[in-house]
């Protein structure tokens, strides 16, 4: 319509303009038109809203450019080839007609560079060429930039020249603004997800390489927005009480080797790092899921071979795994030969210390103070030592090394002699029970398989049996399997004779297997000592250890710990048979108080009688078996879990499930059973030993407030640090030294005022 208007008001010069064809009068009119648009033009943007004229070509411009690109772009062919070939065609658009009525200066070109900007902010950078590369894990931020220069900067050069109605160049630095701003854009785009990045690390690596492309060329503001983002995605999305330990800790360690390769220098995982250390450090079972997670065990593919994903950081666990024994933390920074060698960064914090060489475990040590976490993993370590099936430690080896490199060896006595006994146990072990270690006899198909086709000799053959064969035997069998030519033997080719099959060799039998540990307790922490009968006839056992033990144990002596055992256990009911491997000696105990096939030899009790009609209850069998309540209250419901008892008629009276097509009940959960499995650990928990050793404490702070006067929980001179220096045992804080007042007030013991506590006269 603007243009009619135009065409109608510039009609009567129009008019003269082609009658006149020659001589001066041509340029005069030509001068006379040219005012007259100019103040065309003027009249006509006065009267219009330039504001909403500039909004409306913004908005058509970029509704233009994203049908353009989504006409001429070939996504498969972009991320096959490497680099995008999409383009923006503006020769669609009328601009120069915008020209021509005269929009096509300042509110045109406003209008086109804040279509560029929406562009740019939002379908340019959200387009499947620019998408994050998670195969080849490649920042994408140099193609991007490639595309802005070789794509998109020459079709708007192309619509501004029409614009202003003739040629127009960007300088390069204009180029190279508008790449900038299109990766910013991009990184913002990273950045806004970055939780979910560093969540989803290493496969996340192409998003965080493209947000490192930006941070080496960015402000420091760049840097303190995309740490102040982090922090708050952080805050909003874990660090609250819906989140486990484990799932902090893990987003942890991926946050470390995130922003460790965000920023080397480890400046802005200082900045990131410290509300994640600090809410870690409230909680309660921080440490001891970390000492867990040193010592858990993993497979071939580096998950975790038990489902213990409730106590244990499979991340933490992996990086043990592939940790260096060296201590590589700080030293490096101090060589003096070291040539690239780099100063102190410039926005590092006051207490920033640069470690190129600091490793994930040196982050996870240093989340608490080191007799702390000492004290813990030495729990764990010896928790872990009862039931390691490996006779030659060799993990837990590694993790003393491991510990010795970065902490005081000194603190790490207790390891290494926990250590030791194990050792210790196994050489004991062998010299008393050699039968257990000796290998079964080769059968003749196991010595032909032995035979490589080329031959070998007897000596040879004789050294990879040795110790399992005598040589007369294995002549003998070599008589049957193999061909003898030139002193070497082959194996025959036809088939063995009936009776030399794997099945009917002969092989050691043993009634009973018994490995011993025998533990310095000096050196271990507070063990399980409940006392109860066991259920088979140890006596013979105990006593041959005993007399082996004190040949060569000095002065020593040795005690049995019937809680700390562990047994192995089949029971045959009518219609199915159960296998019970390494289950607690007191469980042991109770089920051999339901059998009703036992010989009645045994010399170490007299088991109750168990009448398949009548049943058992709970007070019988701790009568009986001389046993602590709740250990036989969890030998019943362990047993009820594995429905091998029940209660089919009068609850509390246990009989044995023969058939699982009887009546059952309800059963316990498997979860429950793990949770009870946990409080019955063969090393006490601290709340445990703080409970055995209350009374004591207790009276050295009365006796302590008697004679010195009231003092407050805290301080140097404070109840909880006097109560340290005295008395080794206490290794608590101040939460437990006022649960302790705080039953002593109950009592009428001691009394608080303020922050102080006395002894109430």
């Amino acid at each position: 319509m603007l243009r009619s208007s135009q065409d109608h008001y510039l009609q009567p010069i129009t008019a003269i303009a082609s009658a006149v064809r020659r001589g001066a009068l041509v340029d005069k009119i030509a001068g006379l038109r040219h005012q007259i648009l100019r103040k065309w033009h003027a009249l006509a943007l006065n009267s219009l809203p330039r504001q909403r004229v500039q909004k409306t070509l913004a908005s058509a411009l970029d509704q233009h450019m994203k049908t353009s690109l989504e006409q001429h772009s070939n996504p498969e062919k972009c991320l096959k080839d490497g680099r995008c070939h999409c383009s923006v065609d503006f020769r669609d658009l009328p601009l120069h007609l915008l020209h021509e009525v005269g929009l096509g200066g300042d509110i045109a070109q406003r209008a086109l560079a804040l279509a560029i900007h929406r562009l740019l902010e939002g379908a340019a950078v959200e387009r499947r060429c620019f998408q994050v590369d998670w195969s080849a894990q490649q920042t994408v931020v140099p193609r991007l930039k490639r595309w802005v220069e070789e794509h998109f900067a020459p079709a708007v050069q192309e619509a501004i020249g029409l614009l202003v109605g003739g040629t127009f160049g960007f300088s390069e630095n204009d180029v190279q603004r508008m790449a900038s701003t299109a990766a910013l854009s991009l990184v913002r785009k990273r950045t806004d997800a970055l939780f979910d990045y560093v969540k989803m690390w290493p496969y996340s690596t192409g998003a965080l390489l493209d947000i490192k492309e930006n941070l080496l060329t960015g402000t420091p503001a760049e840097k303190s927005t995309l740490c102040a983002a982090f922090a708050r995605q952080y805050q909003h999305r874990l660090l609250h009480a819906g989140a486990t330990t484990v799932e902090v800790l893990s987003m942890y360690v991926n946050t470390i080797h995130a922003f460790k390769l965000l920023d080397a220098r480890g400046v802005l995982l200082e900045k990131v790092a410290i509300p994640i250390r600090a809410y870690l450090r409230t909680r309660d079972d921080t440490v001891s899921i970390i000492a867990a997670s040193f010592l858990a065990d993993l497979d071939a593919n580096g998950n975790l071979s038990h489902d213990t994903h409730d106590s244990v950081c499979v991340d933490v666990a992996r990086e043990v795994a592939t940790s260096s024994l060296e201590d590589t933390r700080e030293h490096k920074t101090l060589n003096w030969d070291d040539m690239n060698w780099m100063p102190e960064p410039i926005d590092g914090g006051p207490n920033h210390k640069y470690a190129k060489s600091e490793d994930i475990l040196s982050y996870i040590m240093g989340l608490f103070d080191q007799e702390e976490f000492i004290k813990e993993i030495t729990q764990v370590l010896a928790q872990h030592l009862l039931q390691a099936s490996d006779p030659e430690f060799a993990k837990e080896t590694r993790l003393v090394e491991l510990f010795k490199s970065r902490f005081d060896p000194s603190k790490l006595q207790a390891a290494e002699v926990m250590l030791k006994d194990m050792r210790d146990s196994v050489m004991f072990e062998k010299r008393i029970f050699p039968g257990q270690y000796r290998l079964p006899t080769p059968t003749p198909r196991e010595i032909q398989a032995a035979m490589p086709s080329e031959g070998i000799s007897l000596t040879a053959l004789i050294h990879t049996f040795i110790g399992r064969i005598q040589e007369p035997q294995l002549i003998a069998s070599l008589k049957l399997i193999a061909t003898r030519r030139n002193n070497l033997y082959f194996p025959k080719r036809s088939r063995l004779p009936r009776g030399l099959d794997d099945s009917t060799s002969k092989k050691p039998t043993q009634e009973m297997i018994v490995n011993l540990r025998i533990l310095s307790s000096f050196f271990w922490p507070q063990l399980r000592s409940n006392k109860f009968l066991l259920p088979v006839d140890f006596g013979p056992v105990l006593e041959r250890t005993h007399q082996q033990f004190s040949r060569y144990s000095g002065q020593r002596i040795l005690e049995w710990q019937n809680a700390l055992g562990r047994m192995s256990v089949t029971l045959e009911l009518e219609d199915r048979t159960i296998d019970e491997k390494d289950i607690p000696a007191w469980r042991a105990s109770v089920i051999y108080a339901f059998a009703t096939d036992r010989t009645d030899n045994m010399a170490a009790y007299t088991p109750p009688d168990y009448d398949p009609e009548a049943g058992l209850t709970a007070e019988q069998i701790q009568e009986k078996l001389q046993m602590e309540e709740d250990l036989a209250a969890d030998a019943l419901s362990y047993w009820t879990t594995k429905r091998v008892l029940y209660q089919p008629s009068q609850p509390g009276v246990y009989h044995v499930l023969e058939r699982l097509d009887m009546d059952t009940g309800p059963a316990l959960s498997a979860a429950q059973q793990a949770a009870d499995d946990a409080a019955f650990s063969a090393i006490k928990s601290q709340d445990a030993v703080l409970r055995e050793n209350a009374p004591m404490f207790q009276t050295f702070i009365a006796n302590m407030l008697r004679n010195g006067g009231a003092k407050e929980v805290g301080g140097m001179m404070g109840i909880t640090n006097m109560l340290k220096m005295v008395l080794p045992t206490f290794t608590y804080g101040d939460d437990e030294t006022l649960v302790m007042l705080g039953e002593m007030e109950g009592r009428g013991e001691v009394v608080r005022s303020g922050e102080t506590w006395a002894i109430v006269k």
